[in-house]
């Protein structure tokens, strides 16, 4: 998958960046922040896509991203988030059998989340939790119903300024659901599918919209 190391060195590059930039000032209390992403799907979709012992697997192709998110800080280092980004995944289908032999598909995901956010006392680094949506779409999931997902979503994130004046936004977020997409042209499962793990690593630039 050429999009792996890719999305790795976006991912270190971004944690590296934000452990060698300087603490923040502190956020104001309303902020848009743009971000762009990289993700990685910790296991393969299905082990079985046929549902007939061949074992042939589907794995989401690792890939950038970019999104927004609006945040409002109250007291006591509580904050309310709502995100939206969107990642150029498609996906693989390959049998490990055959020396990984198999073709990709492109597609698709967008993720809308609503979260809560807790800053660590005296500390640039803050927690989150929430839910949301996973949305799938494009020619690899054409003809099939029931792609979008509840999800649960948790993570962390550091705050660091790079100038004065110019401030980072990381964060580390996983997904948690349960994806099964069903074909209407078929009785039974159409895609035998188990619980998934998504990780996602976002660089963004928070802008004051309320001080």
């Amino acid at each position: 998958m050429r999009g792996k190391p890719v999305v790795q060195r976006m991912a270190v590059a971004a944690l590296a960046l934000a452990a060698v930039a300087a603490p923040a000032a502190a956020q104001a209390k309303l902020e848009l922040t743009p971000f762009f992403s990289s993700y990685y799907a910790v296991s393969p979709m299905s082990d079985d896509i046929l549902d007939d012992g061949s074992n042939i697997k589907v794995k989401q192709i690792p890939a950038a991203g970019l999104g927004g998110r609006l945040t409002y800080w109250t007291a006591g280092g509580l904050g309310l988030e709502a995100a939206g980004g969107y990642l150029f995944s498609g996906i693989r289908v390959y049998d490990e059998t055959s020396a990984g032999a198999g073709f990709s598909l492109n597609g698709n995901m967008t993720q809308v989340t609503g979260r809560v956010l807790y800053r660590l006392p005296r500390s640039n680094f803050h927690l989150l939790g929430g839910a949301g949506a996973v949305m799938r779409s494009g020619d690899a999931w054409e003809g099939l119903e029931s792609l979008t997902t509840i999800a649960g979503v948790a993570g962390f994130g550091v705050r660091a300024a790079v100038t004065p004046k110019l401030a980072l936004d990381v964060k580390l977020e996983g997904y948690f659901y349960s994806f099964k997409p069903t074909d209407p042209s078929i009785s039974g499962d159409a895609f035998p599918t188990k619980f998934q793990t998504d990780f996602v690593v976002a660089i963004g630039v928070p802008l004051a919209l309320m001080k």
